[in-house]
């Protein structure tokens, strides 16, 4: 598929300044979403959400709720996430992403999106 062919999505990002990716996916209070696309990376907005790391305590209907915050994202990017996380954002379609932590938002964003091509 060219550049031209490329589709554009929606992806969410765990960040704490929107300067990197730098948020673990369970003590993320926000997430901020972009569009990807052939004519690069957009910034749309920040989705506030409760984070879910509580020691137990209710995780689990957190975790819904922040699947239906990023329902209409194709991937998340985070700098950590669990494997039970992982496997719930899969099932609802989402790809979380960790092969950038720490890396610039945008430049990860557009490396990720390209390497789809």
């Amino acid at each position: 598929m060219s550049d031209t062919e490329q589709k554009e999505m929606r992806v969410a990002v765990a960040s704490k300044d929107r300067q990197q990716i730098n948020e673990h996916f369970g003590h993320a209070d926000a997430f901020h979403v972009y569009q990807l696309g052939p004519a690069g990376v957009v910034y749309l907005e920040e989705r506030q959400v409760e984070h879910y790391c509580q020691g137990g305590y209710g995780d689990e209907d957190k975790r819904e709720v922040i699947l239906r915050a990023l329902a209409d994202c194709s991937a998340l990017f985070v700098a950590r996430i669990g494997d039970g996380p992982r496997e719930r954002l899969e099932r609802a379609g989402i790809q979380a992403v960790d092969d950038y932590p720490y890396a610039q938002v945008e430049t990860a964003l557009q490396h990720w999106y390209q390497g789809r091509a």
